[in-house]
């Protein structure tokens, strides 16, 4: 439905992020060229975080060249497989199949999880093989849990995560809840002694003994540890590194980020989504409640799942406070999260309900059935609100990414080189050899983001790497004194192609850019001091950007100082000798001094680079003697 719909407004399929192209980059030069490269020619590299899913898509390439068929088909088809095991992950865990298949629906109706299954990236996979972990442990199959886990791993490095808390919770299950030799364990999801009696989940195995639990983590640490080494084999032999260059990228980038924005912003607004405002309270008192029973040294009801939840939040809170569009890091955590709600809520509605027994006709099932109204409800809201975020996410990618990768194709020469900070379209569409900037996909570049010598390095990089094209959006990386050749979409963020002329092609700082974008504001609102004042701190960091002396130059003009104005025009023009806006204003800015003749030889560059600019052929016949 979501790609129906954003089809049919928008008028073509899209991908709602930049990064499913990089998948497709490397599985598309995996099945062309037989080799795990992001240019043909070039050396393997570890730029794509999910290995197991770019094989799958260099796989598909062999059936369709189509890159969103592609990965439409392979999105539904692992969500389905992730509905489907989650189902049996929660008839183990909850009382029964109406409690499961609620928890199910909640899941699927959510509006990130709905977004991402036909985002052409790995969610669906991860969200499938971390089910199938849940699965197999539960089931008493280890062989399958482990071999899940280390599948998890090939798919996002997160499945470590995971790992760490099997082998933590096993740890606890032994040590923590001893018994005597010989004596049995409760089943997974049952009470450990006294309180209400229940039915337990449908077990494939005799509970096993101590002994025999703890000889059963042997076929789940095989698997995982033999999928676990070839993982980190595989990225030592394409990129010398252990874990993908996007991991070292991403941490070093958002590593400015603030933690207690992460805790009191991001988790908050991304925990009570939807449905998920009515669900969260309950989740909570399910995670309290693995807590206490950790603490009092009794065995936990849904104690891996907690741990899941707990230690992926801290792992992003720790290494990357940033949960990213459509809360993508930390929607694997949501089915957990969903069981733990759903199963506070069930056994809160039977301590209520008569004789301890859940009916949904009692006063207990009936509140029961209210909150599951009200989330639902919630739900519905937030999944209608998604297909217009998947819609526009869509169009913004298409209108920029992708428009701007083919203009690559069809107005540069095959061996151009583009510098790009988004390298996942632009690399796609233009199959033109990309310098990355960011290091998600070379890591040179890591070391030196969120550092004051960055834009230096760039003109280092550039030179060294026989740059001819900049690909870059305005607000990330501004480049000034040469006009762009091309224009992907003004609103709400500018995406632009510039010659890179060394020498000429200027980067500007990122303290000098934000200052001068703060100018521009404050000159938009009407206060040409302000900005004045804003310009000359633009410019005491980097005096090279014509832009802000531009800027300087309007603010001038705006305050009636046009012998400032018309030095801070030249000062542009003197830069940027083709800045048509600079070259027009110097001549206003001049006449309005009665420096006539003066002003004629600049209109004379202008009229020279721009024929039909307006007003100033009438400006410059009744200047000439």
């Amino acid at each position: 439905m979501l790609v129906l719909t954003a089809r049919h407004a928008n008028g073509f399929d899209g991908f709602p992020l930049d990064d499913p192209w990089i998948h497709l980059t490397y599985a598309r030069n995996l099945a062309e060229h037989h080799g795990y490269v992001y240019f043909p020619g070039e050396r393997p590299s570890a730029g794509s975080t999910s290995p197991l899913y770019t094989l799958l898509l260099a796989l598909g390439f062999a059936f369709t060249r189509n890159e969103k068929l592609l990965s439409y088909g392979l999105d539904v088809l692992f969500q389905l497989l992730f509905l489907a095991t989650f189902a049996a992950w929660a008839r183990r865990r909850l009382q029964s199949p109406v409690w499961a298949a609620l928890a199910v629906l909640f899941v699927a109706f959510d509006a990130r999880i709905g977004i991402l299954s036909v985002s052409g990236m790995e969610t669906s996979l991860l969200l499938f093989v971390l089910a199938l972990a849940f699965l197999g442990r539960l089931s008493g199959r280890p062989w399958l849990a482990g071999t899940a886990l280390g599948l998890a791993v090939w798919v996002r490095p997160d499945g470590l995560i995971l790992l760490l808390v099997f082998v933590l919770d096993g740890l606890l299950e032994r040590f923590a809840t001893r018994r005597p030799e010989g004596a049995r364990l409760p089943p997974p999801g049952s009470r450990a002694g006294g309180g209400r009696r229940r039915s337990p989940a449908p077990q494939s195995s005799p509970e096993p003994t101590e002994r025999e639990a703890a000889g059963r983590w042997l076929p789940l640490l095989l698997p995982a540890g033999g999928l676990l080494a070839g993982y980190l084999a595989f990225n030592e032999a394409v990129g010398h590194t252990l874990l993908p260059n996007t991991f070292a990228a991403k941490t070093a980038y958002y590593a400015v980020y603030s933690r207690l924005t992460f805790l009191r912003a991001e988790l908050v607004s991304g925990f009570t989504a939807g449905g998920w405002l009515v669900l969260a309270p309950l989740a909570a008192v399910g995670l309290g409640r693995e807590v206490v029973g950790l603490a009092t040294r009794r065995r936990g009801w849904l104690r891996p799942e907690a741990g899941w939840v707990v230690g992926l939040v801290l792992a992003y809170l720790v290494l990357l406070p940033y949960p990213h569009r459509f809360f993508r890091y930390l929607v694997p955590a949501l089915p957990a999260l969903a069981l733990l709600g759903f199963r506070a809520l069930e056994d809160l509605g039977a301590r209520l309900a008569p004789a301890r027994v859940f009916r949904w006709r009692a006063a207990a099932g009936v509140g029961a059935a209210v909150v599951l109204a009200a989330a639902g409800w919630l739900s519905a809201r937030a999944a209608a609100r998604g297909l217009e975020d998947y819609r526009a996410a869509c169009a913004y990618h298409h209108d920029r990414h992708e428009r701007t990768g083919r203009w690559l194709a069809r107005h540069t020469a095959a061996d151009a080189v583009v510098a790009t900070h988004d390298v996942g379209a632009i690399a796609f569409y233009s199959r033109r050899r990309i310098v990355d900037i960011v290091g998600l996909v070379e890591p040179e570049a890591i070391g030196h983001l969120n550092r004051a010598d960055y834009t230096q390095y760039l003109a280092d990089l550039f030179a060294r790497e026989k740059v001819t094209h900049l690909a870059v959006l305005r607000n990330w990386l501004e480049v000034a004194n040469v006009a762009p050749l091309f224009l992907a979409d003004p609103q709400p963020e500018l995406m632009e192609v510039y010659p890179w002329v060394p020498g000429v092609t200027h980067l500007v700082p990122e303290p000098a850019a934000r200052l001068g974008a703060l100018a521009a504001a404050q000159l938009r609102a009407g206060n040409p001091n302000a900005a004045a004042d804003l310009a000359l701190e633009s410019l005491a960091a980097d005096s090279l950007d014509s832009r802000t002396w531009f800027l300087l130059g309007l603010a001038r003009e705006s305050a009636g100082r046009w012998a400032d104005a018309a030095r801070a025009y030249a000062q542009a023009t003197a830069l940027f000798p083709t800045f048509d806006e600079a070259l027009a204003r110097e001549a206003v800015a001049l006449t309005q001094l009665g420096r006539g003749a003066e002003a004629i030889p600049v209109l004379e560059r202008l009229l020279e680079d721009e024929p039909g600019y307006p007003g100033a052929r009438d400006l410059y016949r009744r200047l000439r003697p």
